[in-house]
């Protein structure tokens, strides 16, 4: 749940600053639609800063701007928007809060990819009509009220199905409540989609001084006064090597070239040197310099050292494939199976998970690990079961034959294995759930490989408790103690070496299930939300957007590494750096591809789409360039290469050969790139509703369509 600012808080210093979601409620529709309405308060953000409070309120004024204009696009562009019927609404205590219903059939329609069905996300700004709006006019037609609401509650983010109703706080009284009649006639009320603003919420609250001076300060005083304090940090460095052969001979055997092992050597020795001070390292990027390459293993060498790694980027996208990459690196280079350190966080209806990036992702290890940490049927259920067989095996099945009824009873060998099958194979597939998506260091070394033995042991009693003529000799088996010789249990009992050898196993087995049960602290819960937060505190690798980033909460986080970073918002970059345990952030980008998404051309002139990474960059700040290009033909790479990047970028060997002249067009016209007219594409909203598509367009490559786009715009722009 998203309170409403100071309202949810307890002290007076917090309350001071007012909650973004009042603010936005609290614009009339002159407000939005007023391209004037910050015009005064904008200032161009310099590229210095003398003061944090300064830093901070050099965005405030930019943030309510952009959001007024996406907002007003939105609403100029209604008819296009994502929007649902309404089928119940109930007031609540207070005047602006609402219980509300949204109709199925209309939401259902959303999987016939129909545009106009909205399905309500938490964070959602709706526009609340008695009709459905088609144009600006009908919000206020004949007097109506202009009513939005924000959308504060919606069911729980682990659960698959959608919640049966939402919360929401509306700008002011729903005259037609809960739909149900006026004058005896059924009243109709719509919502429409306008724009999410949880990204809104978050850096803003980023930008509460009073907050900011609570979280990571050295970080982010790095970045408000840099290059004084990185004046001041250099002079204090010493020279504080790390283990240069050991982290060498591990990157040898990864295939990079020259400038990527520099890059990531360069950044441990900075986060290695600087113990006492935090700091960034700048990785420049070029398209096609193996950029997600050099990050993922960055991270590999990270988890070998266990040292704690936040892995953000802008994008949904963006973080699935550097996730994807490293495990690609993981897998080839390693022989950990488990994978409980790493945690992969996002929306499940936005991220989109498949493939072996469900190994990681948090929601499906939530459901996997419910059904190991349950209390009537979890691991620590069956070990106890399991336990009590092994050693009261004999007495219950006495006891077994006093409460039985008339009728044929079980045989000990049927009742004992009736009892073993029942528990056993759930008890190993729970066990391997919990090696697979446990940390080892959770776990701890004793009890993994207790657990291993265990379960070896447990195998190999299996199949030995299925020879044909064991059933006679059961008994023997769960009387069998250490006291006794092997000599003379068989001479006494005339057992076999089978049956002994069983008896040694189920003493063993004993053992190690007593073992585990005092000393193995996992969960015993049926809260997925316990769960959800047993995994995010486990973790020492974690992925998810910058946005996201704001619901981590792990003291184990010592670096943070922001792919794609000159494609951010600077006061985005805010959001990650709230976690007080990060001492080091590297920054991987390129400045002179795409820059941030900025909607108000107001503030695209005060430089509110600009990164931190071209701010430091600017400002001369070390960046560690990977020079080495293997996606285009060196006909195509001289315009980028002579135009942006000052003639410092080669060409690999790959793609001077002469299998990588690839021809689109018949002939030899244009050589090694093509020109394609798509102008009978058609754009549509993708299957969230937030976005448009362009189903032609992707006979392009995006990553070349993304640079090609880059370099025009970065031309217009000069």
């Amino acid at each position: 749940m998203i309170r409403r600012g100071g309202k949810a808080r307890g002290k007076v210093a917090e309350e001071e600053w007012p909650s973004l979601v009042d603010l936005v409620l609290g614009w009339k529709l002159e407000d939005v639609m007023n391209e004037n309405l910050f015009k005064d308060k904008m200032k161009r953000i310099p590229s210095t800063f003398s003061d944090l409070k300064s830093y901070l309120e050099s965005y405030t004024s930019p943030l309510l701007e952009e959001m007024r204009m996406e907002m007003s696009s939105s609403l100029e562009a209604i008819s296009t928007l994502p929007s649902s019927k309404i089928s119940w609404i109930e007031q609540k205590n207070n005047n602006t809060v609402y219980d509300i219903v949204f109709d199925a059939d209309s939401q259902n329609s959303k999987a016939c990819n129909q545009p106009e069905s909205y399905v309500p996300s938490v964070g959602d700004i709706i526009i609340l009509s008695d009709v459905k709006p088609e144009h600006i006019s009908d919000i206020t037609r004949n007097g109506r009220p202009y009513i939005i609401a924000f959308v504060t509650e919606g069911g729980d983010e682990d659960d698959d199905s959608p919640p049966a109703k939402y919360v929401i706080i509306s700008s002011g009284k729903i005259d037609s409540e809960d739909g149900k009649c006026q004058d005896r006639k059924t009243i109709k009320l719509f919502a429409a989609y306008l724009l999410n603003i949880v990204t809104y919420i978050r850096i803003w609250r980023c930008l509460d001084y009073n907050t900011a001076v609570r979280r990571n300060q050295s970080l982010i005083q790095e970045m408000t006064h840099y290059p004084l304090v990185a004046d001041i940090v250099q002079k204090q460095k010493k020279d504080h090597s790390i283990d240069s052969m050991e982290i060498w001979s591990k990157l040898s055997t990864m295939d990079l070239n020259n400038s990527q092992n520099d890059a990531i050597l360069n950044c441990i020795s900075s986060m290695h040197s600087n113990n006492s001070s935090s700091s960034f390292s700048l990785i420049w990027g070029p398209p096609g310099t193996g950029k997600t390459k050099t990050i993922s293993v960055l991270l590999w060498l990270m988890r070998e050292i266990d040292h704690g790694t936040l892995t953000c980027a802008p994008t949904n996208l963006a973080v699935k494939q550097v996730a994807s990459r490293f495990l690609k690196v993981i897998k080839e280079s390693s022989d950990r199976a488990c994978l409980g350190d790493v945690l992969l966080c996002g929306n499940k209806r936005r991220m989109c998970v498949d493939g072996n990036l469900k190994e990681i992702y948090l929601h499906d290890r939530v459901r996997t690990l419910l059904g190991c940490f349950v209390p009537m049927t979890g691991w620590r259920h069956r070990l106890s079961s399991l336990s009590d067989l092994f050693e009261n095996g004999y007495s219950q099945y006495q006891k077994y034959l006093e409460d039985q009824k008339e009728g044929d009873s079980l045989t000990f060998y049927s009742y004992t294995r009736k009892r073993f099958n029942a528990t056993y194979p759930e008890l190993r597939r729970c066990f391997k759930e919990v090696l697979f998506h446990v940390p080892k260091s959770i776990i701890l070394e004793v009890n993994y490989n207790n657990i291993i033995s265990l379960l070896e042991l447990l195998e190999n009693f299996n199949k030995k408790f299925l020879h044909k003529n064991i059933g006679d000799e059961v008994k023997g088996i769960f009387l069998y103690n250490d006291d006794q010789s092997d000599s003379s249990v068989s001479s006494l009992t005339k057992f076999s070496k089978t049956a002994i050898s069983l008896g040694k196993i189920r003493i063993r087995c004993l053992e190690l299930l007593n073992m585990l049960l005092s000393s193995l602290k996992l969960p015993i819960t049926s809260s997925k939300r316990t769960i959800r937060e047993f995994c995010m505190e486990s973790a020492s690798i974690v992925f998810c957007t910058v946005s996201s980033s704001s619901k981590i909460s792990n003291k184990k986080l010592q670096l943070l590494v922001v792919d794609e970073a000159a494609q951010l918002k600077e006061c985005e970059g805010l959001i990650p750096l709230r976690l007080p345990t990060l001492n080091h952030a590297i920054l991987i980008g390129d400045e002179c591809q795409l820059p941030a998404t900025v909607k108000s051309k107001v503030c695209e002139d005060a430089s509110f789409g600009r990164s931190l990474f071209e701010r430091l960059s600017s400002l001369g700040h070390e960046k560690h360039l990977l020079n080495m290009q293997y996606r285009m033909h060196p006909s195509i790479s001289i315009f980028p290469n002579i135009s942006f990047y000052d003639r410092k970028l080669l060409d690999a060997p790959n793609v001077k050969q002469k299998e990588h002249r690839k021809k689109y067009l018949p002939g030899l016209m244009f050589g090694p790139y093509s020109f394609f007219n798509i102008e009978d594409g058609k754009e549509d909203l993708d299957e969230l509703g937030r976005s448009r598509k362009n189903v032609v367009e992707p006979i392009l490559k995006p990553k070349i369509r993304l640079q090609l786009v880059s370099y025009v715009h970065i031309l217009l722009k000069s």
